[in-house]
């Protein structure tokens, strides 16, 4: 009688040439994300993101459900951010008006 040996059980994706789990590829693992957001919130580059970064607002928007919550699982008041983000668009527009009524 033979004896054998254990076998060492590896995930498909580890072996070389082995087929890849279904499904989307993983592009940017949720600790990325919640560290680029921090990142975008520190410069004040939270407003806009769908346009500025769509590839990460839609990452995003997958992992957490809603831009909110990816906001709110990265440690950011996102209702502070809106309201920053507003104030800054209504002081631009007002520069504007006021250097185009010169």
């Amino acid at each position: 009688m033979e004896t054998s040996e254990p076998i060492a059980m590896e995930s498909p994706a580890r072996r070389p040439g082995a087929a890849r789990k279904r499904g989307r590829p993983l592009e940017m693992a949720p600790s990325e994300v919640l560290h680029r957001i921090r990142d975008e919130h520190a410069r004040g580059t939270l407003f806009r993101m769908h346009r500025e970064h769509p590839g990460l607002y839609a990452r995003a928007r997958r992992l957490f459900g809603t831009w909110a919550r990816a906001v709110a699982a990265a440690g950011v008041d996102h209702d502070r951010a809106v309201a920053d983000a507003r104030r800054r668009s209504l002081e631009t527009r007002r520069r504007a008006r006021a250097n185009a009524a010169r």
